[in-house]
């Protein structure tokens, strides 16, 4: 997925009209210019050639000229930034001169940068200004404790798996390894309209509540359990927590940021003081779980029958405060009386269909 870059020349540039050049917006110069700095400046020249108000009698011409020269110098703030995309295509200039090029299906634009998703990667490109976030998530990937071999096989499919990281002259860029069927679970719910079945909701509940036992093992508060940082496995019932790691740090540390939903839906306390608690996970995996089924706020769940009751008080409920009881209740009591004996309920997704 990664490779030297090629050379992306565009043909015939001098041949575009003016109404075609005038309606690249500013912040798209590849969509006329070349992936390297001397590309570039000759598709420039040729332009320049062609519309120069000196040599182009057209009316019009200065206008053109001019957009077309805003449009080269955003094309060289990008490239000496090290970052060039065209559609589905993201090439990369690291601060040693490499070039990579990463293939994505979805770009989203987060907190902190742009995360584009490929097949098999997750690219996260953080803004130079939140370097120090994107270190504490190094940091704390680098340190993520196991008992054993088994535990560490275990928790480590829902974990990220580091590929690649490096610093553009404008960004900090994470790559992490993800499996072929492996979603941003906000894709999943924007496809399936907005609203999950109750019964899939909760083996994603399920899923979450038991990584959130091994991060209180951990001592850690992830405090960015959301819809984007969670990718899930529809054909596994499983999922990874790849995103959200910047805000991590040790339970009873002070935080060091935070994502509009953590401020939203973390107990009031915990806002106050900014201390890492493992209550704010257990917050935001309830919050989650009410956002899959139709309302994050909780409150029309019960009048819309978006899940049975038993599981709709158990979401609306503020958290126990221990990640292993919680996940207890919730797996001996709350689903047995939801749903009744356990069962696998396929969730028939091609993730093709998504992108």
């Amino acid at each position: 997925m990664f490779a030297l870059m090629e050379v992306m020349v565009m043909n015939d540039i001098s041949l575009l009209t003016a109404p075609a050049l005038l309606a690249i917006g500013l912040t798209e110069p590849e969509r006329l210019f070349g992936g390297d700095e001397q590309t570039a400046k000759r598709e420039f020249r040729a332009l320049a050639a062609r519309w120069h108000p000196d040599r182009c009698p057209a009316r019009g011409a200065t206008e053109v000229f001019q957009h077309v020269s805003r449009l080269y110098e955003a094309a060289l703030r990008k490239l000496r930034g090290g970052l060039w995309q065209t559609p589905g295509l993201l090439v990369l200039r690291a601060r040693d001169g490499a070039r990579y090029k990463v293939r994505y299906r979805q770009e989203r634009a987060f907190e902190l940068g742009r995360l584009f998703v490929g097949r098999e990667i997750a690219a996260y490109v953080v803004e130079k200004e939140h370097a120090d976030l994107f270190e504490n998530a190094l940091q704390t990937l680098d340190r993520l404790p196991c008992a054993d071999a088994r535990m560490a096989a275990e928790v480590g499919r829902a974990l990220p798996e580091i590929v690649r990281r490096f610093e553009t002259e404008a960004h900090c860029v994470l790559v992490l390894r993800k499996a072929a069927d492996q979603v941003p679970l906000r894709d999943l719910l924007d496809h399936l309209g907005g609203r999950m079945d109750a019964r899939h909701v909760a083996w994603i509940v399920s899923s979450l509540l038991n990584l959130a036992c091994y991060l209180d093992y951990a001592q850690l508060a992830h405090n960015a359990i959301t819809l984007d940082s969670w990718f899930v496995s529809p054909s596994q019932h499983g999922g990874a927590l790849l995103g959200g790691w910047w805000y991590a740090v040790r339970q009873g540390e002070p935080m060091l940021a935070a994502p509009a939903a953590t401020v939203q839906h973390a107990p009031f306390e915990v806002m106050e003081h900014r201390r890492g608690d493992r209550r704010t996970d257990l917050e935001l995996i309830r919050a989650l779980g009410r956002e899959l089924l139709g309302d994050a706020s909780g409150a029309r769940l019960a009048r819309e029958n978006a899940a049975p009751p038993p599981m709709i008080d158990w979401l609306r409920r503020p958290a126990d405060g221990c990640a292993v009881r919680d996940y207890q209740t919730w797996m001996s009591q709350v689903l047995k009386d939801s749903f009744g004996e356990r069962r696998f309920v396929k969730l028939d997704i091609n993730v093709e269909e998504l992108y």
